[in-house]
């Protein structure tokens, strides 16, 4: 029943991560987790090195992984079904509130070792990550979102770089109409909290807009959202690839890695593919900035992957422990400091970040867009309360009707608002005080 990931990779390395006592380690030997994740450039680096954790420490770790979509269903049904597959789950940091205040996951704050560095990991990070001032989750992944752009196409037609949301229209309208086989730009369009709505809210927050006003009533469907949802499906409809409406962040990758479009706005991530010449048609071709502005302001998105402890699953002691050692290994700073040769960008430790080693690995412009957005971002980008997953989807239908040109703003806005509205008044949110700190308070 017990299966392993079975590797085709020789191992390039092995690290003497000290996470536990002699004892310990022996105490844990033999015990079994089941660690369920999604792939990505920094999980896939985790995974292939599983062994050496093994290993090292004598536990049994059997690896679960599936879409992003499908983890994200996968998850809740197993904690909120109280099946308990899992002992370690890859959770969003979105999630975070619902999924402690639902006691499905562990605080970790007594179960990480003593010389576990939890300051080196950035305190904005930590926050997401956080709930009622507790640790449910370390980061394993942390992205920021970024203007992703030809460079080479942008030099040969003499463009700027651009900034705002209007130069930005002005600029995919010519690489649409001007250079044959080259859309202007990809955007996700496919529904999902985790889809669409991550790169939307950046509509919505660059517009003024916001998702509830004070007494938690779903305002999302005002006139600066409904103009931030119009402005995002014009531009794709207009600029974009054929079948945008159902793409995920990886078709938009592929799109641009295969040169069908000039612009992408999407994770800084992006780079380790989109800069691979095996993988990239335009590999070493490309500019990355700071994400345009709207009439509201700059926001880029923002994302954290985190590890947590399963409540459900890791239900013994000895499956707790073992649990919160892979943790510490797998977001390790020798981990971290080790995936910087395989072109992983995504780290979440200050001691790696600030390190030579990692800011000599990237191209400057990477650098720089990477952190002034981090400075800029705000952690309420999509806002943090247990409510938002079943929100988020329903935004997320909504968004994906208007790019589909099945419905206009208004109408897409107007029913999901009152889809959400019944389902808060069943909750009991309607008439309780915003369960998060607004954005734009004055656009209510």
């Amino acid at each position: 029943m017990f299966k392993r990931y079975l590797l085709v990779f020789s191992l390039l390395i092995l690290m003497a991560v000290s996470l536990v006592g002699t004892s310990a380690q022996q105490d844990l030997a033999g015990t079994q987790i089941v660690v369920v994740l999604r792939s990505l450039p920094e999980t896939d680096f985790i995974v292939e090195r599983v062994p050496e954790f093994e290993e090292m420490t004598g536990i049994d770790v059997e690896i679960v992984s599936f879409a992003e979509q499908q983890l994200r269903e996968k998850t809740v049904q197993d904690l909120s079904t109280l099946a308990g597959e899992y002992d370690v789950v890859a959770v969003d940091s979105v999630f975070i509130p619902e999924f402690a205040e639902n006691g499905w996951l562990l605080p970790l704050d007594d179960l990480m070792s003593a010389d576990y560095d939890v300051e080196d990991l950035p305190a904005s990070v930590r926050g997401l990550l956080s709930r009622d001032g507790s640790l449910y989750g370390v980061p394993v992944y942390a992205e920021i979102t970024h203007l992703i752009y030809r460079r080479d196409l942008f030099e040969e037609y003499d463009l700027a770089v651009p900034t705002t949301f209007e130069e930005m229209t002005e600029v995919a309208a010519f690489f649409t109409e001007n250079v044959e086989g080259v859309d202007g730009i990809a955007l996700r369009g496919l529904r999902g909290n985790g889809m669409n709505v991550y790169i939307w809210s950046q509509w919505l927050r660059s517009f003024g807009g916001e998702y509830l006003d004070e007494n938690s009533t779903p305002i999302f469907n005002n006139a600066a959202s409904v103009e931030a949802t119009q402005a995002y499906a014009d531009l794709l409809q207009n600029y974009g690839p054929s079948g945008v409406a159902g793409f995920a962040w990886d078709d938009v990758q592929t799109a641009f890695s295969t040169g069908q479009v000039a612009m992408v706005i999407d994770a800084n991530n992006f780079y380790t593919r989109i800069e691979d010449p095996d993988r990239s048609q335009v590999a070493g071709q490309i500019g990355y900035a700071v994400v345009p502005a709207g009439p509201e302001g700059v926001f880029p998105g923002n994302y954290t992957l985190g590890f947590g402890v399963s409540a459900i699953g890791a239900t013994t002691e000895a499956e707790q422990l073992a649990a919160a050692r892979f943790l510490e290994w797998a977001t390790s700073a020798e981990m971290q400091m080790a995936s910087i040769d395989a072109g992983i960008v995504s780290q979440t430790r200050t001691s790696v970040l600030t390190s030579e080693t990692f800011q000599s690995a990237f191209p400057q412009d990477w650098l720089d867009s990477t952190i002034e957005s981090w400075d800029i971002t705000v952690p309420n980008y999509r806002p943090l309360f247990n409510g938002w997953r079943t929100m988020g989807d329903r935004i997320g239908i909504a968004v994906q009707e208007v790019i589909a040109g099945d419905a206009d703003a208004q109408t897409a806005l107007d029913s999901a608002v009152e889809e959400v509205s019944g389902n808060f008044e069943l909750l009991g949110l309607l008439g309780q005080s915003r369960p998060y700190t607004p954005i734009h308070a004055a656009s209510e």
